[in-house]
C-alpha cells in the first residue's frame, strides 16, 4: 500500500553533510486515497519540528505512484522523522518498522527514522581505512627473557607468576582478588613477534593500557607519564613505536581519562608515592580532581570500585593536565610515536572534554585516530541524560562496533538473514561515511567472552562460575565453534570498517569473561588450521584493499543467505543447507571455502559457504 525505506528511497543514502540537499520518495498505491501526505522532521538538539507535504512525481507501472519531497539543506545535528497521512476524520502515521514503513494509528507505536547530519569538514584518517587491526592485552601476549622487570613502587602488593601458562587469579579462586597477579608480558615480547603480525597483514596494534599501575589490566593509572616497569621503559616504548612504523604498523593506546587509580601519584591512598595525593590532604594539588563524599574514605569511583576514583572532567586543571597541547598526557604519548587513542568509557566524558581531546590529538598529528568505547549506535546514544554527538565531526573518528559483533555472532549461530541485514543497514544508514569507513569491527574483546566461547554456547553465562577457570570445550564443541568462527571472521573482514583481531582468537584461544578471556597467548598450542584461515583471509583483504576502503551495497537477502557488494567484490554468506542462486552477478571466485557455479544469469552458491567473487 505504501512503500518507503531510507536505504532505497532517500537520496542521498545514509548520513548527509550539512547544507546538502535531500530528497525523499514514497510509493503509494493508486487506490489508496488521502487528503494530505506530509513528512515531519524534528531536530533532536533544538527540539524544533517542521513539516512539508509530498508532491506527486510520476505514475509507476505496477499500480503505484511516486510522491516526493525535497529539502535544500540541514544544519549539523541529529534529526528524527516520520510521515503523517491525513484522512477526512483522522490522521495515521507512517513509522519505522526495522527500516521498512508501517502505517499505524498511534504515533508512539513505532519509532521514527533517523537522519544524521554531520560537519562537511569531518574527516577520518585515510591510513586506517581498508586496514587490519590487532588488539593486545599487554600483560598476556609474550614475556621476553631479554627484559628483566625491576621492582615496582607497589611491588609488595603485586604477584609475579613464574609460569606463562598460569591461570590468572579471579574472585572465583582467590579471596580479596584485586587483579594484582601478572604474567609479565612486555614490550620486547611483542616486538619479537613482529614477523607474525606482518604475516597477518596487521597495520595497527591497539594496546590496552601500558601506563604504571598495580593491577594487570592497568586501567587504574598510577602515573600517566610512565610505562609500567613490568612492561618496559619509556625509551623502549619510543623505540618500539618507531620500529613498528618502519614496517607500516601503527600503535594505538588505550586512554584512561575517566578515572585514576587509588594507588597513584594523584590519589595516593596507600602512600606508595612521594606525592601529596588527594586522599592525603585537602591541600593536595590534585584534591579538586576528585569528588569526596566524606573525606577521605568516601569518594565517587567508577561503578563503585574504590580502586578507581573518578575524576571531575569539568575541572580545568585536570582537563589541562590531559589536553594541554605542549605538556598534556595526550601529546606526550603521541610525541613518543603512537598514532592514536582508544578512549576508555567514552560515555563518561562531557562533550567539551571530548571536543578538546580531538582538538589536542589532531593538533600534533592531523592523522591521529580517535576510537571511542561506545557499546551502542554511537549516533543516537544517550548517556547521563544527554544525547551524544560523537559522530557529528568534532569528537570521535570511530567506535568499537559492538552492535555488529552481536549481529554477526547471532547470524552465524541462528541464521536469520533478514534480522542480520537490518542490524547492518541501521548503522550504514545512521553513520557518517568517514566514521563508517573507520568503524572498529570486533568479534570479542577484553570485556567480553572470547568469540569461540560465544559460538560454543547458547548462553556462556549458564556455565557455573566454579567451572569456568579450567573449563575445556569438548572436541565437538570446539570443532563446531571453529567452523562458525570462519564464517564470522569472513563477515568481519568484509563489512565496512576495519576488522580487529583480539589476540589469540586466530589460534583457537577461548575463555569466559575477565579474566579467562585474558589468558597468556598460547604460543605452543596454535590451531594451525584456524591460523591458516586467518592468514589467507588477511591476504585476501590486503590484496583487495582498494575495494574495502569505502562503499557498501546490500545485494541479496533470503532465508539463511545474504550477499553484499564491496565495490568490485561480491561477498556471499550461505548458512543454508541448500544452494542459493544470486541473480545478475557473475565473476570469478577469489576467496572462500567452496566452489561457485557461474551461469549467464547469476551465480549458484553451495550450502554452508562463504565466498568472495570478483565481479565481471
Amino acid at each position: 500500500m505504501i512503500i518507503f525505506n531510507p536505504i532505497y528511497n532517500k537520496f542521498p543514502h545514509g548520513a548527509i553533510i550539512n547544507k546538502q540537499s535531500l530528497k525523499f520518495e514514497v510509493l503509494i498505491r493508486d487506490d489508496f486515497y488521502f487528503n494530505d501526505f506530509r513528512i515531519v522532521i524534528k531536530n533532536e538538539f533544538t527540539g524544533i519540528s517542521f513539516s512539508k507535504s509530498l508532491t506527486f512525481l510520476e505514475k509507476n507501472s505496477s499500480n503505484y505512484s511516486k510522491y516526493f519531497v525535497d529539502f535544500g539543506g540541514f544544519d549539523i545535528g541529529l534529526y528524527f522523522y516520520h510521515f503523517e497521512v491525513v484522512f477526512d476524520s483522522f490522521t495515521a502515521y507512517l513509522k519505522n518498522d526495522n527500516l521498512d514503513a508501517k502505517l499505524v494509528r498511534e504515533n508512539s507505536e513505532l519509532p521514527d527514522w533517523q537522519l544524521t547530519v554531520y560537519d562537511e569538514n569531518f574527516t577520518t584518517p585515510d591510513w586506517y581505512k581498508g586496514s587490519i587491526m590487532y588488539q593486545i592485552f599487554p600483560d598476556r601476549f609474550k614475556r621476553s627473557e631479554k627484559y628483566v622487570a625491576p621492582a615496582a613502587k607497589n611491588e609488595d602488593i603485586r604477584i609475579r607468576h613464574k609460569s606463562w601458562d598460569a591461570i590468572p587469579h579471579s574472585s572465583i579462586t582467590h579471596k580479596d582478588y584485586g587483579a594484582k597477579d601478572f604474567l609479565m608480558g612486555n614490550l620486547l615480547g611483542i616486538e619479537e613477534e613482529k614477523d607474525y603480525f606482518k604475516k597477518l597483514n596487521i597495520e595497527s596494534i591497539y594496546l590496552n593500557p601500558i601506563v604504571e599501575s598495580p593491577e594487570n589490566h592497568r586501567y587504574s593509572t598510577s602515573d600517566y607519564f610512565k610505562v609500567d616497569p613490568y612492561f618496559g621503559t619509556n625509551d623502549q616504548f619510543e623505540e618500539f613505536c618507531n620500529n613498528f612504523k618502519q614496517d607500516n604498523i601503527k600503535i594505538i593506546l588505550d586512554g584512561v581519562f575517566s578515572h585514576t587509580g587509588s594507588d597513584s601519584i594523584y590519589f595516593n591512598r596507600y602512600n606508595h608515592y612521594d606525592s601529596i595525593g588527594s586522599f592525603n590532604s585537602k591541600e593536595s594539588p590534585y584534591y579538586s580532581w576528585f569528588n569526596f563524599i566524606n573525606f577521605p574514605n568516601e569518594y565517587h569511583s567508577w561503578w563503585g570500585f574504590d580502586n578507581l576514583p573518578t575524576v571531575v572532567k569539568e575541572n580545568k586543571e585536570y582537563s589541562d593536565f590531559i589536553n594541554n597541547k605542549d605538556t598534556g598526557v595526550v601529546n606526550f604519548w603521541q610525541k613518543l610515536g603512537i598514532s592514536g587513542w582508544r578512549l576508555d568509557v567514552a560515555d563518561e566524558f562531557p562533550d567539551e572534554f571530548l571536543d578538546r581531546i580531538r582538538e589536542t590529538a589532531k593538533y600534533y598529528d592531523k592523522d591521529a585516530l580517535i576510537i571511542g568505547e561506545v557499546w551502542e549506535d554511537a549516533t543516537n546514544k544517550i548517556s547521563y541524560n544527554t544525547r551524544r554527538r560523537y559522530f557529528l565531526g568534532k569528537q570521535l573518528d570511530s567506535v568499537m562496533n559492538y552492535p555488529w559483533k552481536d549481529a554477526i555472532i547471532n547470524f552465524v549461530k541462528y541464521n536469520d538473514a533478514k534480522k542480520f541485514s537490518v542490524e547492518i543497514l541501521k548503522l550504514v544508514e545512521n553513520y557518517p561515511q568517514p566514521a563508517l569507513d573507520c568503524i572498529m569491527n570486533l568479534l570479542d574483546s577484553h570485556d567480553t567472552e572470547r568469540v569461540l566461547t560465544l559460538l560454543a554456547f547458547d548462553n556462556p553465562e549458564s556455565i557455573p562460575v566454579n567451572e569456568r577457570p579450567t573449563y575445556k570445550l569438548s572436541d565437538e564443541q570446539y570443532t563446531k565453534a571453529r567452523e562458525l568462527l570462519k564464517f564470522a571472521s569472513f563477515i568481519q573482514f568484509t563489512l565496512p570498517g576495519v576488522p580487529c583481531i583480539y589476540y589469540g582468537d586466530e589460534i583457537g584461544m577461548y575463555g569466559f569473561r575477565d579474566p579467562y578471556n585474558r589468558l597468556g597467548f598460547a604460543h605452543d598450542k596454535k590451531d594451525s588450521d584456524l591460523l591458516n584461515h586467518y592468514i589467507e583471509l588477511s591476504n585476501f583483504r590486503h590484496d583487495n584493499k582498494e575495494n574495502f576502503i569505502t562503499g557498501f551495497e546490500m545485494s541479496y537477502i533470503a532465508d539463511k543467505c545474504i550477499a553484499y557488494r564491496r565495490n568490485d567484490i561480491l561477498c556471499i554468506i550461505n548458512l543454508d543447507n541448500k544452494a542459493h542462486f544470486i541473480p545478475e552477478y557473475n565473476g570469478e571466485k577469489i576467496f572462500g571455502n567452496n566452489k561457485i557455479y557461474v551461469t549467464p544469469y547469476g551465480v549458484v552458491i553451495p550450502p554452508s559457504s562463504y565466498i568472495a567473487v570478483k565481479i565481471k
